[in-house]
């Protein structure tokens, strides 16, 4: 016999969690069921705790910018666990020709040595770039190329766009990646005209808004807080199989492999559920493999936002076996530096108690659109390139203490050229079958207060329940 619910909440990522909350707000708790095909909560926003670390599988916080976010988290009783990033982490840095350079803001940066004279002299000249006429899709490469010049796109944008979606800059799209930077374009003509009309205003055109923040013993405690809340609401292990529109209204989904959170209760496989709305908070790939009977065009939508895979290695040393200062955010390395390394974070100096004492934490990143074959390295060869790419540049003698390695074969969604029409098509699905609503990170956002704003959007789509 199949279980039957109002509400079914496919995936228990952050974007899951946070709908099944305000779901239950809404609805009652007796009205929904989340599952999920892993053994835990959280995604890939989990956290480990090991001899005095606090170990990040992924994401290590938000930018408190989003106050549905911080409401969020007062919701949960988190609100006096939240702690912001030190103020070092102002300090960030960039590798150029085999040396950790500062990226400092304007006028310092004209003296920098990250561009060569003739990259400063072309980003100067950014003033004299006429605003673009046409709205054709643009890349951020070609955005950042076309304003600032190739080799500030190359060195400066190319590596920070690395360091947020694990993408290749010359593929994912300005429009959905960076959508503010493509509106102060067309709202001043230019980046520097904006940054001068929004510092008049005291507002600032130089990266997102906000600082930093996580909780004290980890962002895995969102996930934590949640499952505590809806205990046998919750189920893990279910490999959803495929969903179906009911003649009635409602949809069937069948599921492999079923048992309760936090005691076990094993289901017959061929067991599924009966919903009268289905969030599919699952990654793009999961949402394709178990949306065919919702029309090829869906599916082709959902199979057309591709993914990076990210490999995160997280190293914990004694303070005395490493001479840099640690002092600042991390670094990130440009392509052009030939290093299979992506960047690297100095955790341990961002939030207060990552590390026991004396000691500190580091989480050198591998992979990224560009670098599939990374995820598929062994241990051996990642602690080799971590000896090889950081050991040098941070003065670390001897290897780490604790070495601990994340996989995550299929992290970071990647809004490609194209990305629009692919939304166009999922939200045609959920207007032609009303109560399934598609929601997480691969459509709007892939930060933690973007995974938020989709929950909500997702329970105000809801059909009442009967």
């Amino acid at each position: 016999m199949r279980d039957e619910t109002d509400i079914l909440i496919l995936g228990a990522g952050m974007t899951g969690l946070c709908a099944a909350h305000y779901a239950v707000e809404l609805f009652g708790r007796d009205r929904i069921l989340v599952v999920d095909a892993a053994d835990a909560p959280g995604g890939t926003a989990r956290t480990d705790r090991v001899d005095g670390f606090t170990i990040e599988w992924g994401p290590n916080g938000f930018l408190d910018k989003e106050p549905k976010t911080l409401e969020w988290m007062a919701d949960l009783g988190l609100e006096n666990e939240l702690v912001r990033v030190n103020e070092a982490a102002a300090h960030r840095f960039i590798l150029r020709g085999g040396r950790l350079h500062e990226v400092k803001p304007p006028p310092g940066f004209l003296v920098s040595p990250l561009l060569s004279v003739r990259g400063r002299a072309r980003l100067l000249c950014e003033p004299l770039i006429p605003g673009r006429r046409d709205d054709a899709p643009e890349s951020i490469w070609d955005f950042a190329a076309r304003r600032i010049g190739r080799e500030a796109a190359d060195i400066l944008v190319s590596p920070m766009v690395t360091g947020i979606f694990g993408g290749d800059a010359k593929q994912l799209s300005l429009e959905h990646c960076f959508p503010r930077m493509a509106e102060l374009e067309r709202t001043y003509g230019g980046l520097f005209k904006a940054m001068r009309a929004l510092r008049k205003s005291g507002a600032s055109a130089m990266g997102p808004s906000g600082t930093l923040t996580s909780l004290r013993d980890g962002i895995g405690g969102v996930a934590e807080a949640v499952q505590a809340r809806l205990g046998d609401r919750m189920r893990f292990g279910v490999q959803v199989t495929g969903i179906a529109p009911l003649p009635d209204g409602g949809f069937r989904v069948d599921t492999a492999g079923s048992r309760m959170s936090p005691h076990p209760h094993p289901l017959p496989r061929e067991e599924g559920i009966t919903a009268r709305n289905v969030i599919v908070a699952l990654p793009a790939y999961g949402a394709a493999g178990c949306c065919a009977a919702f029309g090829s065009q869906l599916t082709a939508a959902l199979e057309g936002i591709r993914y990076a895979g990210i490999t995160v290695v997280s190293a914990g040393y004694r303070r005395d076996q490493v001479g840099h200062d640690l002092n600042g955010f991390g670094f990130l390395v440009p392509r052009t530096e030939g290093k299979r390394l992506l960047g690297c974070l100095w955790d341990s100096t961002l939030f207060p108690g990552r590390a026991p004492e004396e000691h500190v934490l580091l989480r050198a990143m591998y992979g990224g659109y560009s670098d599939p074959e990374a995820v598929g390295l062994s241990d051996g060869e990642l602690l080799e390139y971590l000896r090889r790419e950081v050991h040098p540049l941070l003065r670390i003698s001897g290897d780490p203490e604790l070495l601990r390695i994340y996989r995550h074969p299929r992290g970071i969604p990647q809004y490609l050229l194209g990305h629009e029409a692919r939304l166009r098509a999922v939200e045609a699905a959920e207007t032609r079958f009303p109560g399934l609503i598609f929601a997480g990170n691969a459509y709007r956002g892939i930060g933690l207060n973007d995974c938020v704003l989709s929950a909500l959007r997702a329970v105000a789509r809801l059909e009442p329940p009967g």
